[in-house]
């Protein structure tokens, strides 16, 4: 805690670094993910390029799993999509050349609806109008500069003709992979052109109002890639953390007619249960060879190392603050009970009044039935010898053997079979009972 009890922080704690299922990480990852998309789009238009912003469909009943959809929309039509003839050039000659691409930015999105089930869908930010030194072939050895040298807007005709050939490339693609997927000919794929930093700013615009964000002013496009996570879904569709705070909601007790969103506790069990197993290990954002350092943002090293270097920069913590140390049995029973702001509230008031934040702190766990003796005072010089020890101790337990591995991976392919027999008992047979009433 800051000197005075005003700011209060944590330290130490293990952080999963999860974009797709902690709510606690996920923020922190986004909101930095937003900023560095935001830096990257402004620039790149304030210089005199545009940005197209595409968002890309299929079509999803409720029979379909989350994993189908997915594998069919990233890892074989998107690629297939930067990789195939379509992206390199036209009949008209090279047009990826007379568009001047940069590179792109693609944002995987996730919602479920209660009568046409899982709905993920891909948003992506194609930067176009930039002269770049051309990559060095293969073997060569030469490390390549993708500083943008000039910028330039492409014509309307060109543009036409690449938007009509990625949607046919798209809706070609998906129902070569799989014809039930077929997207719609109208809304299949649609464009959004981005010419000024004010156009950026309204791309919040362009899916659904933000909750709780005056969407004129303080949506982006960066915060439209990336912030997806606190835009309202529309048509009853809820997003990941829709289900699992409705969830812990009606476990909490609280009455399900009076929450936003849909389902029981077993149908949200369910679903949950399908995403969370279904998305681990896959990416959320992506972005294009060279496009962050051609902004100063970054290297183009893997976007879950970033997210790990996101959630552990909250650990820093001032030198002067006041420290209290709590066991991880009683962080956890913390958490559990949900008295995290208590607890902060209990110590900073103590601060204030130059009393001891630790008597403060164990009489409020006594109060709720927590071992108070799990929180003593640590000095500074003792929390830093605790994060090292911490930091090497995790390094020597990471390794995993490959028979550890195999096992793993087993049991969470029978948890995901298990989830999606529970999904279809639970969710869209319940769903299909209620539509025919």
């Amino acid at each position: 805690m800051s000197p005075d009890g005003e700011q209060v922080g944590r330290k130490g704690l293990t952080r999963c670094a999860s974009v797709w299922a902690c709510p606690v990480c996920e923020t922190v990852i986004r909101g930095q993910r937003a900023t560095d998309a935001d830096t990257a789009i402004t620039e790149h238009v304030r210089n005199g390029g545009m940005v197209l912003f595409v968002t890309f469909t299929v079509r999803h009943w409720s029979n379909h799993d989350l994993e189908d959809l997915i594998r069919v929309q990233v890892r074989e039509v998107w690629k297939g999509l930067l990789q195939g003839r379509k992206w390199a050039r036209s009949n008209a000659g090279n047009l990826r050349n007379r568009l001047g691409v940069v590179g792109t930015i693609r944002v995987l999105e996730v919602t479920v609806g209660q009568i046409n089930g899982w709905h993920p869908h891909l948003h992506v930010a194609v930067f176009l109008g930039g002269r770049q030194d051309p990559k060095p072939k293969r073997g060569s050895g030469e490390k390549w500069d993708p500083t943008v040298r000039s910028y330039f807007r492409p014509t309307d005709a060109d543009l036409d003709l690449f938007e009509a050939e990625w949607k046919a490339a798209w809706i070609d693609g998906v129902t070569a992979a799989n014809p039930d997927f077929r997207p719609s000919a109208r809304d299949g794929v649609d464009f959004k052109r981005v010419y000024t930093v004010k156009d950026a700013a309204a791309i919040g615009k362009y899916i659904s109002k933000v909750q709780g964000t005056d969407v004129t002013t303080d949506w982006s496009a960066g915060a439209e890639l990336a912030m997806s996570h606190v835009k309202q879904a529309r048509g009853g569709n809820m997003k990941a953390m829709d289900i699992l705070f409705r969830l812990a909601a009606l476990r909490g007790g609280q009455v399900a007619d009076e929450l936003p969103g849909w389902g029981s506790i077993e149908q949200l069990a369910a679903l949950w249960a399908e995403y969370e197993l279904t998305t681990k290990g896959g990416q959320n954002m992506a972005w294009s060879e060279g496009l962050k350092r051609a902004y100063g943002i970054g290297t183009d090293e893997n976007q879950d190392a970033a997210d790990r270097q996101a959630v552990d920069a909250e650990d820093a913590s001032e030198a002067d603050a006041t420290r209290i140390h709590m066991s991880a049995r009683t962080q956890l029973e913390v958490g559990r009970k949900r008295i995290v702001v208590d607890v902060d509230e209990a110590a900073s008031d103590a601060v204030r009044r130059n009393e001891d934040p630790v008597i403060a702190v164990r009489a409020l766990l006594a109060l709720v039935g927590i071992d108070s003796m799990g929180v003593w005072a640590i000095t500074a010089d003792e929390d830093e010898a605790k994060w090292k020890a911490s930091a090497e101790n995790a390094v020597g337990a990471s390794g995993e053997t490959d028979d550890a591995r195999a096992k793993r991976k087993e049991r969470e392919a029978n948890d995901l079979r298990r989830a999606r027999a529970d999904r279809r008992q639970h969710v869209w047979k319940q769903a299909s009972a209620s539509t025919q009433e």
